[in-house]
C-alpha cells in the first residue's frame, strides 16, 4: 500500500468504515449583483410591494468542520468531547455493496435507532446537521465495460432510485463524493488504465449527477474528490466538466510523499508539492473557479509510512485551508492503516483544537442554508433542465415511503438481483460481524 489515503486501505461499508444545487448559485454571487439586488429591493420596497430574498448568501467558503468516526454515533460524541467541539457534520461510506439494490438503499437510509441512526441523528437538528456521503459509481459484479455502459446512460436508472431514497431519508442536501479517489487503484470504480476509459469514467460521473439532480427535493452538492499525489494522471483526463462538479476536493494523508524525509517541514514541502499532490489540485481548482474540500486527512503512524504525531502537518492542512475557498475539511479519527485517531496524537490534537476547535481560527460554521430560500426556485429550473436533458421523466417520489420502489425509478426486476454479503472489512447491511 502505497499510503493509506485509500480510505485507509480498503474499501467500507456500512458503521465502521468509511445542499446542493443552490450552492452552485451561491458562487455566482459577487459583490457587484448582490450590491444591485439590495438596491432594487429597497425600490420595490419604497413602492409597498413585498420583498423576498432572491439572491443567496455570499461565496461559499463555510469551512465547516466534519469527521469520521467509523459510523459511529457515539464515537462522534467522544470525539465531541475530545475536541470540546461539537461537529455537526460526518463523512459515511456506501463503497462496498454487492448489488444494485444495495448501491441504491444505502444503509444510513434506515432508522434502526442505536448508534447507527444517522437518519435519526440528522432529523434532531436538520437546520445545522449534514452528512459528506462516499458512493461508489457501480457495485460489484458489473460488466468491465460499465463505464461505457454508464456514459451511455445505461445506469441512469439506478442514479434516480439514490437520489429519491436519499431525499426521502432526510439527506437531500448531503454532500456526495461520488467515485472517490478515482485516480487510485484500490477501488473497483476507479478511472481504469488508459485514456479512453478516463473519458467513459468521467463521461458516467456526470451523468449520475445529471440524473440524480433532476429528483424533486434534490439539493446536493457533488465532490470531485481525487488522491493526492498517485498515478499523476492529467486532472484534465478525467474531470467531469464544471457544469457538473460542485467541489473539488482532495484527501492528503501524512505519507506516502517522495523519499519518506523525516524532517517535518521538508515532509509537508514534499506532500504539498510531488506531483499530483495538494498543491496542483488547488491550483486545478482555481482555475476552474471551484470550492475545495478535504474530505479525509490525518497523521499516520509510522508502520503506515508515517511520521506519528505530526504537528508539523496539522499546521500544513490548516495554512491550506485558511488560504483558499474551502468548503469542508473532515479529519479521518479511525485507527486504521496506520492512520491514527486524535486521542492518540496530543500535540496533533492540540493544534486540531487550536485551528478547529469551538474558539478555533478555522472553526468554520455550518453551510446549511433556509429551506425557504428563494434559490429553491433555481434548483427546481436547474433540476426541470437536467431531466430534459436525460430525455426521462422523472418518479414523482416525494410523500411516497422511504424507500423508492426500482418500478419508480425505471429499473426493470431483473436488472436487480443477488444477496448482500461480508465485505472485506466485515460488515454486511450497516451491521457489525467481525472485527
Amino acid at each position: 500500500m502505497t499510503r493509506p489515503t485509500t480510505s485507509a486501505g480498503g474499501r467500507h461499508a456500512g458503521p465502521g468504515t468509511g445542499g446542493g444545487n443552490a450552492q452552485r448559485a451561491w458562487r455566482l454571487v459577487g459583490w457587484r449583483p448582490v450590491r444591485w439586488g439590495i438596491a432594487v429591493a429597497a425600490v420595490l420596497a419604497s413602492l409597498g410591494w413585498a420583498v423576498v430574498s432572491v439572491w443567496p448568501p455570499g461565496p461559499l467558503n463555510p469551512r465547516t468542520t466534519c469527521v469520521y468516526t467509523a459510523g459511529s454515533r457515539s464515537a462522534l460524541s467522544s470525539f465531541d468531547q475530545l475536541t470540546g467541539q461539537q461537529v455537526n457534520c460526518v463523512l459515511l461510506y456506501n463503497d462496498a455493496n454487492t448489488t444494485w439494490s444495495e448501491w441504491a438503499k444505502p444503509w444510513f437510509t434506515d432508522s434502526p435507532g442505536g448508534d447507527t441512526d444517522w437518519r435519526q441523528w440528522l432529523s434532531a437538528d436538520p437546520g445545522a446537521r449534514r452528512v459528506v456521503l462516499s458512493q461508489e459509481v457501480v457495485p460489484d459484479g458489473v460488466p468491465s465495460n460499465w463505464r461505457e455502459i454508464g456514459a451511455a446512460g445505461g445506469y441512469d436508472g439506478y442514479a434516480r432510485q439514490l437520489a429519491a431514497n436519499l431525499v426521502a431519508a432526510g439527506m437531500g442536501n448531503a454532500v456526495i463524493r461520488l467515485g472517490h479517489e478515482m485516480n487510485g487503484t484500490w477501488y473497483h470504480d476507479a478511472l481504469g488504465n488508459d485514456p479512453a476509459q478516463y473519458g467513459a469514467w468521467a463521461a458516467y460521473w456526470a451523468r449520475i449527477v445529471t440524473a440524480m439532480r433532476a429528483v424533486p427535493g434534490a439539493k446536493f452538492l457533488f465532490d470531485w474528490n481525487v488522491n493526492a499525489g498517485y498515478r499523476n494522471i492529467p486532472l484534465d483526463n478525467y474531470y467531469p466538466g464544471d457544469s457538473v462538479v460542485d467541489v473539488i476536493g482532495v484527501d492528503v494523508y501524512d505519507s506516502g510523499m517522495p523519499g519518506h524525509p523525516r524532517d517535518p517541514s521538508v515532509r509537508w514541502t514534499r506532500l504539498d508539492h510531488e506531483p499530483g499532490g495538494l498543491a496542483q489540485v488547488v491550483a486545478f481548482a482555481r482555475r476552474h473557479g471551484k470550492p475545495l474540500s478535504v474530505p479525509e486527512w490525518g497523521v499516520v503512524n509510522a508502520s503506515g509510512g508515517g511520521l506519528g504525531d505530526d504537528p508539523a502537518y496539522v499546521t500544513g492542512i490548516a495554512d491550506t485551508i485558511k488560504g483558499n475557498n474551502v468548503v469542508y475539511q473532515a479529519y479521518f479519527d479511525r485507527p486504521v492503516g496506520g492512520v491514527m485517531a486524535l486521542k492518540d496524537a496530543p500535540q496533533s490534537l492540540r493544534l486540531w483544537v487550536k485551528y478547529f476547535g469551538p474558539h478555533g481560527t478555522l472553526s468554520g460554521r455550518s453551510w446549511l442554508w433556509s429551506a425557504g430560500h428563494a434559490a429553491d426556485r433555481w434548483i427546481a429550473s436547474a433540476q426541470q433542465r437536467s431531466g430534459d436533458a436525460l430525455g426521462d421523466r422523472v418518479p414523482a417520489v416525494l410523500g411516497q415511503p422511504a424507500v423508492v420502489t426500482s418500478r419508480a425509478a425505471g429499473i426493470r426486476p431483473d436488472e436487480i438481483g443477488g444477496e448482500p454479503c461480508l465485505d472485506r472489512l466485515g460488515y454486511r447491511g450497516g451491521r457489525r460481524l467481525a472485527d
